[in-house]
């Protein structure tokens, strides 16, 4: 977006505020990025305050600071001895008010769109990326803010480093879509992002719920408050109509909770009685999926180029979205078979018909690791090599549980790294071998480049490697280094290299 300075009288957003006027080209939240006539907002995404990086802000050229109330003072003193002569403005309770005013700073830019925001363990991604699709199918102009980037559909995404951006990026974002002629938008909504109100103030058309499965326990602590969390999306203004998959408990709870206060809709592929939209005759191939959708009565036979039977909640609760946005069932009918895979979700590699298949996937939980080798397995592979890692600084509970589901569903598991952080990589594997019932059969190749490079000169015709974990990003993260790193591809050029007999 062009920066253009812009002018908030904070008596709008709240008359206790008094007629301070917040002037400046943009917000901004992280010190770092502040450029010449922006305003520096002192409050981390987390809630902590920034308002030891204020010195640095204005150094950068700040036009004006916003600062939490109870840091007002010692902000003051240091304005006043940089000789800082643009506004310091303090508010009370700055992390909850946030929302409201990047809202209004930006122009209130939900109200000019139809914003879906889709949370859950799994299935974000894909659910909002095949909206988006569908959404253009249809004839309209949309865009997506989630895990793989913010853009227009059709446009190069570009990425913020969060599957949810920061509140003040996420209403900057929604303006800039509004002049750009985005009529609607499709925005995963983290865990995370709900417990810091990343998403305050957004208005939204509709909610959607995945599913919950172990995950960022290492952030929420329990299941129960993961959960809690997650249901914070029924908290939004405006009580936006939700679209659940009932088939998993917690979204069968929610919809229960729900159903007596607002428009709820369930979608089910197992044969859930409450659900308005299900899935029967599901046919699962390696070229992709087959199924019945009924909508309330009425059953279609779709067929779809995704693969793996989570797709199916997929394209469920897809349609969901549509059919109470107004969309009839023919009309969603007709789009589902145009939907192609998600980038990094379940991608299929195969230069020749004798090479060996790759699979490249995110799954980075245990959840998420089963589906992917439960899809596999319905193909009847020669046999099933599995790839992949855990990440440091986070839930280490979940990394025995993803062992014990490699080991379980594959002919040959390599543990390597994934994105170590700050943590020791020998501690990550080690926590991860613990899972494993017999360690001695497992491949350790630390180097991810070695560990793809064992797997696929392994492979032969009739197999399929799997490659869980960083599906789409193209970087590993060592310590606060990002170092450039593809499974697609580093996969593409071994299958390359094989097929030509140099590997």
């Amino acid at each position: 977006m062009t920066a253009t300075p812009r002018s908030l009288n904070l008596a709008e957003v709240d008359s206790a505020w008094d007629n301070q006027v917040l002037e400046g080209n943009r917000l901004i939240q992280d010190s770092r990025h502040i450029q010449p006539g922006d305003v520096f907002i002192a409050m981390g995404s987390t809630g902590t305050s920034g308002h030891e990086f204020i010195e640095q802000a204005i150094s950068k050229g700040a036009n004006a600071v916003v600062v939490d109330q109870q840091w007002a003072k010692q902000a003051l003193e240091n304005a006043q001895r940089l000789q800082f002569s643009g506004e310091v403005i303090s508010i009370p309770h700055l992390w909850k008010e946030l929302p409201h005013i990047a809202d209004a700073f930006w122009g209130f830019p939900s109200q000019h769109l139809t914003i879906v925001g889709v949370t859950g363990t799994n299935g974000k991604t894909s659910v909002v990326q095949l909206l988006v699709q569908a959404w253009h199918h249809l004839g309209l102009r949309c865009a997506s803010i989630g895990t793989l980037g913010v853009g227009i559909h059709g446009q190069k995404l570009v990425s913020t480093g969060l599957t949810t951006p920061s509140v003040s990026q996420v209403h900057e974002i929604l303006a800039s879509f509004v002049d750009a002629g985005v009529t609607h938008v499709g925005i995963e909504v983290s865990s995370h992002a709900l417990e810091q109100h990343r998403v305050g103030a957004v208005r939204f058309a509709q909610v959607a719920f995945t599913n919950l499965t172990r995950d960022h326990l290492d952030f929420h602590g329990t299941m129960e408050a993961y959960a809690a969390a997650k249901e914070k999306i029924f908290e939004l203004a405006g009580t936006p109509p939700a679209v659940l998959n009932i088939d998993d408990a917690y979204g069968e709870k929610m919809f229960n909770t729900y159903l007596p206060t607002r428009a709820v809709l369930g979608v089910s592929s197992a044969a859930h009685p409450q659900a308005s939209i299900t899935a029967h005759n599901v046919q699962l191939a390696a070229s992709g999926l087959a199924c019945d959708i009924e909508f309330e009565g009425e059953i279609a036979s779709v067929s779809s180029s995704l693969v793996g039977r989570f797709n199916v909640d997929n394209l469920l609760l897809t349609s969901g979205i549509l059919l109470s946005e107004g969309f009839t069932a023919h009309q969603i009918v007709d789009v589902l078979p145009q939907l192609t895979p998600v980038f990094g979700r379940m991608n299929k590699i195969q230069p020749t018909p004798d090479s060996p298949l790759v699979i490249i996937d995110y799954a980075h939980t245990p959840d998420a690791l089963q589906q992917g080798l439960a899809a596999l397995a319905d193909y009847n592979f020669k046999r099933i090599i599995t790839v992949f890692g855990c990440t440091g600084d986070r839930d280490a509970g979940k990394r025995p549980e993803m062992a014990a589901i490699a080991e379980s569903a594959s002919d040959l598991v390599i543990v390597t790294d994934d994105d170590v952080h700050h943590e020791d990589g020998d501690k990550i594997v080690a926590d991860i071998r613990a899972g494993f019932q017999v360690p001695d059969a497992v491949i350790e190749r630390r180097d991810r480049g070695e560990a793809l490079h064992y797997a696929i000169s392994h492979a032969t015709t009739g197999d399929v490697v799997f490659i869980a974990g960083k599906g789409h990003e193209e970087y590993l993260v060592v310590g606060d280094d990002l170092v450039p790193f593809s499974d697609t591809a580093v996969a593409e050029e071994l299958l390359a290299r094989k097929a030509a007999g140099k590997l």
